[in-house]
């Protein structure tokens, strides 16, 4: 089922909104302001985008002065185009264009779904190359700190500009979370609990694999697929996260071990789900929340373990953060995006679509089921960080050695 994004161009109801003139703040109401500053920042921010391209990788987004509405909307609409790179699925990626066709009918909104991984090592080379043709990034962290590391991102904190997106007293915890808090590259907007395994019903009783040991009971081995944790991904995460509970030792000891039982390493995380709920495998480790949803909602049936008894589980993001690429082709369109794709309607829109949980506290959370709900108590490892999204020496051989192709 496809959510639709309603930001309507008239509309009755007061906005509170800030607008700069002549350098200073001032607070204005009146109907249909939303969308008049998502116009007035596009046009005022195209000077700005150019002498950056030229001048430096690096530019920082600042207001100016408002133009008249002919040229608020001209420039608009002039770039024309949005070039997104996203997860995949037919259900985010029709939702998304839906929504922002409605809304910005004359800009042509190209979204790329795909393995994030696979779409780094794509906009390095073309990058490599002198091609620059992406303007926003939606992914997870492990991405991110890539993007980052090869110079591809702008501070992304200035280009918030709708006072609901900026204002941390909308975010949970009251903050605005960022991969890596010194850089504010890549700006978390979604994380929830990671269930570990999920599971085939007819194979599995829930209470033999609810303890992390229990996976290596011999009699599981050939029976398991594991989501292959050498790339960025749900395997990636749940690996780093086991890595850091159980120590070096006792980890690399416990890989060794699981990938044994394993009937099979894979990458593509819908087929392993289909393995699973066909009853080809009999668990895996490491599933896709995002595609776990939909695959659910065409049918398929599995059971999903929330979390090991013993050791919880971590807290990941998914696809749940964003961010804004230097040298962006439409730099105007990428900031009129983002502040679009951070207000409440589409966030609310994008936890419908993925299942994910937004880290906005006015998106209601009654579509997400329990087990993907933070527990105030819980037993939780926060794997997003950037710091954490770097394996040490060691752990990077170990993996490679069992995992590498």
């Amino acid at each position: 089922m496809a959510y639709r994004l309603r930001v309507p161009v008239v509309t009755t109801k007061t906005w509170l909104e800030t607008v700069v003139v002549a350098g200073k703040s001032e607070i204005i109401r009146q109907p249909g302001a939303w969308l008049a500053l998502l116009f007035c920042f596009v046009a005022v921010m195209a000077t700005l985008a150019l002498t950056a391209r030229d001048a430096s990788q690096k530019r920082s987004v600042e207001a100016a002065a408002p133009e008249s509405s002919d040229r608020i909307v001209t420039a608009a609409n002039q770039e024309g185009k949005i070039v997104v790179f996203g997860p995949a699925g037919d259900l985010i990626r029709s939702a998304l264009i839906e929504a922002f066709r409605n809304s910005f009918p004359r800009i042509v909104f190209e979204y790329v779904g795909g393995r994030a991984a696979e779409q780094a090592m794509r906009i390095k080379a073309e990058r490599d190359g002198g091609v620059f043709s992406v303007d926003v990034f939606i992914g997870g962290s492990v991405t991110m700190r890539e993007l980052g590391s090869m110079g591809a991102l702008e501070p992304l904190e200035a280009a918030l500009i709708l006072p609901e997106v900026k204002s941390a007293n909308n975010w949970r915890d009251k903050r605005l979370e960022f991969t890596n808090p010194a850089t504010r590259y890549a700006l978390v907007f979604s994380s929830q609990p990671n269930p570990p395994v999920i599971y085939n019903p007819k194979q599995v009783n829930p209470t033999d694999i609810d303890e992390l040991y229990e996976l290596l009971n011999p009699k599981w081995k050939g029976k398991a697929v594991i989501n292959d944790p050498l790339p960025a991904g749900p395997g990636g995460s749940l690996f780093r996260w086991l890595w850091r509970i159980l120590g070096p030792d006792q980890a690399t000891d416990y890989f060794r071990r699981i990938r044994a039982q394993a009937g099979a390493i894979d990458r593509d995380q819908r087929r392993e789900i289909e393995w699973v709920a066909q009853g080809k495998y009999a668990w895996l480790l490491g599933p896709n929340n995002a595609m776990l949803y939909q695959l659910e909602q065409r049918g398929l049936k599995f059971g999903i373990l929330p979390e090991f008894k013993d050791y919880g589980t971590h807290i990941g993001t998914g696809s749940g953060c964003i961010a804004l690429m230097n040298r962006a082709p439409h730099s105007n369109a990428a900031l009129l995006f983002i502040n679009w794709f951070l207000n409440r309607e589409a966030q609310t829109t994008w936890s419908k679509v993925l299942n994910l949980q937004s880290r906005r506290l006015d998106v209601p959370l009654d579509h997400i089921p329990a087990y993907l709900k933070i527990k105030p108590a819980g037993n939780y490892w926060v794997s997003y960080y950037e710091k954490d999204a770097i394996r040490s020496a060691r752990e990077e051989a170990v993996i490679t050695e069992l995992f590498g192709r």
